[in-house]
């Protein structure tokens, strides 16, 4: 999540300023993935294998986890080294897009309490 800016020093025109920059500049990227990256480490089912006593366990093994509805996650087993670096690209497209949504949403706020439309007159 972004940062909360303090924008009630910055004037109202430079505020449409700065969102129309953002909104001109905005583009969703073809990658982009809303989802999380878990690394595991896990113990294998040879009951006499190291990972069972003080041996380090086996991996890591790197998951790709989606959330839906309560209760319901989707998991994905990464098998390669590229797929865990395109799943890496892919959740950095996502939070910079979600950056960008955030400071549009924190003008659309200032403007909304100082009483201020949302679209500006001319576009």
């Amino acid at each position: 999540m972004s940062k909360k800016e303090t924008l009630t020093r910055t004037s109202t025109l430079a505020l449409r300023q700065r969102k129309a920059r953002l909104l001109r500049s905005f583009h969703l990227p073809p990658e982009i993935l809303h989802a999380s990256l878990i690394e595991r480490f896990m113990k294998c089912g040879k009951p006499n294998c190291h990972c069972h006593s003080s041996g380090p366990k086996h991996g890591p093994f790197f998951y790709l986890n989606r959330c839906f509805a309560k209760g319901q996650v989707q998991s994905l087993l990464l098998k390669s080294s590229d797929q865990v670096d395109q799943a890496r690209q892919s959740l950095a497209a996502y939070a910079q897009v979600q950056e960008v949504l955030d400071q549009i949403s924190q003008i659309n706020h200032e403007l909304l309490r100082r009483g201020e439309s949302l679209v500006a007159a001319d576009g």
